[in-house]
């Protein structure tokens, strides 16, 4: 016990402790890093289709990583070790099971599944949700997001900044790349009043807000399992299993 109580302390001091030695250079390519992810943010939300999500995710993850390994960041530092993989694994998959559940026992409260299961589920047939939950969702939207956000920027920023501040900085910038979606969402929302301007602009900025406190959730994953694994995991849970039991609780009427 003693012994894991001085872990947990190491770890925490750790989480906090500034870099012994900053890069003796300008950063360039961290900047290029968030450049990067700008462009990728406005192709998938106001450029390509639906369809062209796993493309763009795929072509922004080797752009990335390319500008991380010139930056110098090796591959345990984005996350990408081979010695973190099964820590991360393991700690991904307990909250894949944990998430995954928890969206199932929603879906058993009345008030929560018609929360689940909303309008746009309506008409989207089994082909389109089978492509939202084993491709769009778990390499468009996780992995591409994790290994852009947790890995990539991230592990980049561990060189300038605490885990702690690195963690702030990526998480902030994870709730800013949400702005678009939160905005195109309330264009189709179909509760009265909410697409209005302050109304409207409070929803986008409660969204934002509440996406990068889910960042510092992914960031400590990561930072936890020493692996991106971790937080794709959980990233996945929780978009896909709410897909699914969203569809099924509006294919099978059980509203």
């Amino acid at each position: 016990m003693t012994a894991e109580l001085s872990n947990d302390r190491r770890r925490k001091s750790v989480w906090t402790t500034e870099p012994k030695s900053k890069p003796d250079r300008a950063p360039t390519y961290e900047i290029l890093i968030v450049a990067v992810l700008f462009c990728w943010n406005l192709l998938a939300n106001l450029v390509i289709p639906d369809l062209g999500a796993v493309p763009v995710a795929i072509s922004g993850m080797v752009v990335l990583l390319v500008l991380a390994r010139r930056a110098g960041a090796g591959w345990s530092s984005l996350g990408l070790g081979r010695a973190s993989l099964g820590a991360g694994t393991r700690l991904g998959g307990i909250v894949f099971f944990v998430v995954t559940a928890g969206v199932v026992i929603a879906a058993l409260i009345p008030p929560l599944r018609e929360f689940l299961g909303d309008d746009r589920f309506i008409g989207v047939e089994l082909g389109e949700m089978l492509y939202e939950a084993l491709l769009r969702i778990p390499i468009g939207t996780a992995l591409g997001e994790e290994l852009a956000f947790r890995g990539v920027l991230f592990g980049v920023l561990l060189a300038w900044f605490s885990p702690l501040r690195a963690a702030l900085i990526s998480s902030a910038l994870f709730g800013l790349w949400h702005v678009l979606p939160g905005i195109e969402a309330l264009e189709t929302t179909t509760v009265p009043g909410l697409a209005s301007g302050l109304l409207g602009a409070l929803s986008v900025t409660v969204q934002v807000i509440v996406t990068a406190g889910v960042g510092i959730v992914f960031c400590w994953l990561r930072f936890r399992s020493g692996s991106v694994v971790a937080p794709v995991l959980a990233h996945w849970a929780i978009n896909g299993a709410a897909f699914v039991v969203g569809w099924l609780i509006v294919e099978n009427g059980w509203k």
